[in-house]
């Protein structure tokens, strides 16, 4: 392969770890493939660090291990070893095509062409490849002109590339999102409204950690709109949703430094609990974030969180997490004034949560038997309290509250 363009070396190449690494498998052996030659010539920053090699898995296994490398066997069966090198790990895999496809997994075997396995890949953009001098190579011939126009396109025929693999309809959105510009990919996109219901046969973990991922860029209502008139994913176009809503709210929560992803998608979901079990027909929601969903939902039920007393209720009830999402929400309602969220925020973070300083030991000693009316006067010491402001002492609450 020539090369298309030099560019100058980064850190993430020149770092130990990395030299190792390539030193072992052998200059000309490796290239860096994928989102770390995307992301520098974009100057975005460079996380995971993805090699190609046209050494087998066993092949670069042993390489890395005489270098005293630690390697981890990820995905022998589909080329694929982990490479721990000072700490970080490297994917290197070996260049395959595919043999078989049916649309959620493909049977590979390994090549040593540049070009055949690019033929593989995705989009256009990832197929660029880069050595340890900072050449870079375009093995289709059209990845870095499409990266400079900022267009994600399938490589060869877009029918085909889904067809391979149907998690890639939700991957063009997400692509599109990060590094597009200006009008999706016609052919893309009328290929994947032909194939959006193909989805719903790829497994919900596939779909969840897709999904989550166009949820969490800048400005998801942007291109939860194209999949939805597209067919895509339009199981969770609800009634209730409100795109401007959802686009105002992932403003507020990047100017307050609180992008969460479980309030994301309860907005998403028109603020609806119903909704939000619709949705686990296709997603695998972690327990957190259904329980942080579930918090969000009764915060929003109280009467405001436009006062201290109000903002202290909810941080004690229902935790710190689910009062900062919910006073974003409603500041973006106008259910909160503006001004008041700087002081809520500061009390949500700061404030020294306290404990509620009457036991069932206490009551019992002041009389009260064990059973369902010690627990009923406790919680209405609790409310008591929590009425006054969370300030009353032990001796208060007994005294006050025990006749």
């Amino acid at each position: 392969m020539e090369s298309v363009q030099k560019i100058e070396l980064q850190q993430w190449m020149k770092a130990p770890e990395t030299v190792a690494v390539i030193d072992a498998l052998g200059l000309g052996k490796a290239l860096f493939v994928g989102g770390c030659v995307r992301n520098t010539l974009l100057m975005r920053d460079v996380e995971d660090i993805d090699i190609a090699t046209i050494l087998t898995p066993e092949e670069a296994a042993e390489r890395l291990e005489a270098a005293g490398i630690k390697v981890v066997p990820t995905g022998v069966e589909h080329g694929t070893v982990t490479a721990v090198s000072g700490g970080k790990g490297f994917e290197i895999t070996t260049l395959r095509k595919d043999v078989e496809t049916d649309g959620r997994r493909a049977v590979v075997a390994f090549t040593e062409d540049w070009a055949e396995d690019a033929q593989r890949r995705d989009f256009t953009m990832n197929t660029l490849l880069a050595d340890m001098e900072g050449n870079i190579f375009d093995p289709t011939g059209q990845g870095l002109a499409d990266l400079k126009a900022r267009k994600v396109v399938f490589v060869g025929e877009s029918t085909e590339r889904i067809a391979e693999d149907y998690l890639r309809i939700l991957r063009l959105f997400r692509f599109h999102a990060l590094y597009g510009e200006g009008e999706i990919d016609a052919g893309a996109l009328a290929a994947c409204k032909v194939a959006a219901d193909k989805i719903a046969t790829l497994s919900a973990e596939r779909i969840t950690q897709e999904f989550f991922k166009i949820i969490a860029v800048d400005k998801p209502e942007d291109i939860l709109r194209i999949m939805f008139d597209n067919n895509v994913l339009n199981e969770f176009f609800y009634p209730e949703y409100d795109p401007k809503l959802l686009g105002h709210f992932c403003e507020f929560q990047k100017r307050y430094g609180l992008i969460a992803l479980p309030s994301r998608l309860f907005v998403l979901a028109g603020m609806k609990l119903d909704n939000v079990n619709n949705m686990e027909k296709l997603l695998l929601f972690p327990k957190v974030f259904r329980k942080d969903i579930e918090s969000l939902s009764k915060v929003l039920e109280m009467d405001d969180l436009g006062n201290e007393q109000s903002v202290k209720v909810a941080v004690y009830r229902h935790g710190r997490v689910a009062t900062a999402q919910a006073l974003t929400l409603e500041v973006v309602l106008d259910r909160v004034v503006n001004g008041f969220a700087p002081k809520a925020l500061d009390i949500i973070q700061n404030w020294e949560v306290p404990n509620l300083p009457v036991s069932g030991d206490d009551l019992m000693k002041a009389g009260i038997p064990e059973g369902p009316a010690l627990g009923q006067k406790l919680s209405a010491i609790e409310e008591w309290w929590i009425g006054e402001g969370f300030v009353a002492d032990k001796e208060a609450c007994l005294k006050t509250q025990i006749q």
